[in-house]
């Protein structure tokens, strides 16, 4: 009698764990997805980032007479530009999920998403800075 209780105790705590490792799989798998949603949502992107750095290279570079103000916008903009691609690329270079399991990844994804996130707000704040003073 005693054998069947341990037994079935050390059963039910192995089921337990299992059920719990299988709920924090599936967790980290939506955390990776959500990562990655953000990710590929901006990345198409970076093309025309790079497309409106160079127009707005091209209306300094072809405006000597440009006030100062305007110059100085514009090299904001095309910094911002620049800086939002960078973070971007600083991003997948560093996005290492592989390197960590169980509650650690729970962890890092979310601080992940957290980075992808500023990330995005960078990208489509220097998109929409880029597209305005292209069309200027």
């Amino acid at each position: 009698m005693k054998k069947s209780l341990i037994l079935s105790a050390c059963f039910i705590v192995l089921i337990t764990s299992c059920n719990q490792k299988k709920s924090e799989q599936d967790t980290n798998k939506m955390l990776y997805n959500q990562v990655m949603d953000v990710h590929d949502e901006v990345m198409p992107s970076i093309d025309e980032l790079i497309k409106l750095k160079k127009i707005l290279q091209e209306k300094i570079e072809n405006s000597p007479d440009l006030v100062a103000e305007k110059r100085e916008e514009l090299e904001q903009t095309i910094e911002s530009i620049e800086a939002a691609r960078r973070g971007m690329m600083s991003w997948m270079r560093e996005f290492r999920p592989e390197e960590f399991t169980g509650d650690e990844l729970t962890s890092y994804l979310e601080e992940e998403m957290k980075r992808v996130q500023t990330v995005k707000d960078n990208m489509l704040d220097a998109l929409e800075k880029g597209r305005k003073n292209a069309q200027e």
